[in-house]
């Protein structure tokens, strides 16, 4: 089963290289008209099963740049708020270590997820080797706690997500191949 597998798998990423300078971009690779409808409408589902008033997706790209390849009901200063705020936490254990990130409503990690209401949700997105991704939710009213039912809904959503992002990363890829195809002359 998928969410118990995420909860009892540790999988650390490597540090940062330290020679590429970090950046936060909005991603571009997710531009795609169609990715971005599949992304938002499975943020605004998320949003609606456990009460989220918002949501976002990122990427991390090389260890060095975070992107922001959708976000639902936030703009972009409460995005950023949240990630160098009280989603912080919460998005450093989904980004690098491929876990669940629990965070009450001050960005604390919580220890007991069944047992509290989490104000921060975070689930970590396989995206391929150079890639980690996170679909985050915010709560600002998190009296309700959450069931394994919910987390179950949210871990399919979440891989609806990476789905989109590879496919969308895929296409990207293509085209730069065919690009570079076009562009060399053909040897006789």
């Amino acid at each position: 089963m998928r969410a118990f597998s995420r909860n009892t798998q540790r999988r650390r990423r490597p540090p940062l290289s330290g020679q590429t300078p970090a950046g936060i971009a909005w991603a571009s690779i997710s531009a795609d008209d169609s990715v971005q409808q599949v992304l938002h409408n499975t943020l605004r589902s998320a949003c609606g099963v456990i009460g989220a008033r918002g949501g976002f997706v990122v990427q991390l790209r090389d260890d060095t740049v975070l992107e922001i390849a959708c976000a639902h009901a936030l703009n972009g200063e409460a995005v950023l708020d949240a990630v160098f705020g009280r989603a912080s936490r919460a998005l450093h254990r989904a980004l690098l270590d491929a876990e669940r990130g629990l965070a009450c409503p001050r960005g604390e990690l919580l220890a007991e997820p069944l047992q509290a209401a989490p104000a921060v949700i975070s689930l970590p997105l396989e995206l391929g080797v150079r890639r980690q991704g996170a679909f985050c939710l915010l709560r600002d009213n998190a009296d309700r706690k959450l069931s394994a039912l919910d987390f179950e809904i949210l871990d399919a959503l979440a891989d609806q997500a990476a789905l989109a992002l590879a496919a969308a990363c895929q296409r990207s890829a293509l085209s730069q191949l065919e690009a570079s195809l076009n562009a060399t002359p053909p040897t006789n």
